[in-house]
């Protein structure tokens, strides 16, 4: 009889969280995408890619100041391509050549790596795109950034920075801009010996000139022996946090948005 209890208790628990998983009061927690069976090479290539391109690519290759590398690849479409990029690099980017340093077994086998994370899926955003696209056209950002064609010239493109940089480049971008400063993108003060001073983006300079062009937009030519000063404020950014201007769902949403920003579909 006492084991009949326990059979009918158990039964009874069972049936109780089942019930309770068919209401919505259990969630499963979100798992990461299935990797598929990896080739020897791949195996050995993430010990490359852990030791030679995780700072930038992240650690499971989901972006960071480099693109996330699941998916398809914005610049290769091959094996053989993935192994070109590695060895030369991608010029007019941060991609750099990794020729002096890895040999050519190391590089094929990061290669291998490389291409069995495009073979899967990104883990998904933790926001909104849609209500991410409706936040960067009230916030402003259209102000200073272009997208397809549309927008300023303050700050930096962003058509195709889905595919540059990953989702924590990206959100550090909006809640501490001046930690993740885009390259070609210096900040000057320039203090003439008669007028105000402008602060602004550095466009040129060269030994005799520097051009500058201010919040605005307008451009200013300073000839620098007509100078006081010009100061270059390596680790300042024109373009303001938003970590107290939105939430961090909002945050998140802006962020999810962003990664959909790939260039040409």
């Amino acid at each position: 009889m006492r084991s009949q209890h326990k059979t009918l208790a158990a039964a009874a628990v069972l049936a109780l969280t089942a019930a309770a998983s068919a209401s919505g009061q259990t969630r499963p927690t979100p798992q990461r995408p299935a990797r598929p069976a990896v080739s020897s090479d791949a195996a050995e290539g993430r010990r490359v890619f852990d030791a030679q391109c995780a700072w930038c690519h992240g650690n499971e290759g989901d972006g960071g100041m480099g693109p996330n590398l699941h998916g398809k690849l914005h610049h290769a479409a091959s094996l053989a391509s993935i192994v070109d990029i590695i060895t030369n690099g991608i010029p007019g980017t941060d991609m750099p050549g990794f020729r002096s340093p890895l040999t050519e077994r190391n590089i094929r086998q990061a290669a291998a790596y490389v291409q069995s994370l495009s073979r899967t899926s990104a883990p998904p955003a933790a926001g909104n795109a849609q209500r991410g696209a409706a936040l960067y056209g009230s916030t402003g950002c259209a102000g200073c950034h272009v997208v397809d064609g549309q927008g300023g010239i303050l700050g930096p493109e962003l058509t195709t920075i889905g595919a540059r940089r990953g989702a924590a480049y990206l959100r550090e971008a909006l809640v501490k801009p001046e930690a993740a400063h885009p390259p070609g993108y210096l900040v000057v003060r320039a203090t003439p010996v008669t007028g105000p001073e402008v602060r602004g983006i550095r466009v040129t300079e060269d030994v005799f000139w520097v051009h500058i062009r201010d919040s605005s937009g307008a451009v200013h030519a300073f000839q620098k022996s007509e100078l006081k000063s010009l100061d270059r404020e390596i680790d300042a950014s024109l373009m303001p946090s938003y970590a107290s201007r939105l939430k961090d769902a909002e945050v998140d949403d802006l962020v999810a948005y962003l990664t959909t920003l790939r260039g040409a579909k």
